[in-house]
């Protein structure tokens, strides 16, 4: 069974997706939502409340999917925010929604891998949510990050052993995607050897919330 590309499953999973956020659904997948994935919900607040104060900032969000962190940095005032997904239908929603909340001028999104990304200034904050657990090698991206910030760097890591791990490899193997986990002495080795030197891990429910430097 050949696997999907990042590009082919989000694009075909945009949609589903964004309706986690969104509760465009029935009440009880969002009340499944909201029991199974509550620590998706708390790591998109912890990682505003971490950005504070946003105004006046430059943000870079790698792997912005459909634009939750984007938008809303956007509209508590951010002075530029940058999306980037490998998904093409993702990037055509960010610029849709940008383009109807009249948040053009704050922000841009790019069709593009972290890696083949390029910026003429460094990014104040930079945001990584949900991207690492689809990168089997993450080191060049991680390197890449560090790289374009020179402020902080927030990030999510799936835990190895928690009891979410092996549910979601089923489920997203049915779907033909890859995912991958991560022990807290991996994540502190990986980030240690991109360049960060001070690195904070919180667990939050399945998975490790990362705050770099």
């Amino acid at each position: 069974m050949r696997l999907l590309t990042q590009n082919e499953y989000w694009s075909r999973e945009a949609q589903n997706f964004d309706a986690i956020y969104s509760h465009k659904k029935s009440k009880l997948a969002v009340f499944m939502d909201k029991l199974l994935r509550r620590a998706m919900f708390d790591r998109f607040s912890f990682t505003l409340e971490q950005s504070e104060s946003i105004t006046g900032k430059t943000f870079l969000d790698v792997g912005c999917g459909t634009g939750l962190y984007c938008l809303e940095l956007a509209r508590r005032g951010a002075k530029k925010v940058v999306g980037i997904d490998v998904s093409e239908m993702m990037i055509e929603i960010c610029r849709k929604r940008a383009k109807d909340e009249g948040l053009v001028y704050s922000t841009e999104f790019v069709t593009c891998d972290i890696i083949k990304f390029s910026s003429n200034h460094r990014f104040n904050i930079t945001i990584g949510m949900g991207l690492l657990d689809y990168i089997k090698k993450p080191a060049k991206t991680l390197k890449r990050i560090r790289e374009l910030t020179d402020g902080k760097v927030m990030l999510s890591f799936p835990i190895l052993m928690s009891w979410r791990t092996l549910p979601r490899i089923i489920r997203l193997r049915l779907k033909r995607c890859p995912v991958f986990f991560y022990t807290s002495r991996q994540v502190q080795r990986l980030l240690t050897e991109a360049g960060f030197t001070k690195i904070r891990i919180r667990p939050m429910g399945p998975m490790y919330f990362v705050i770099a430097s």
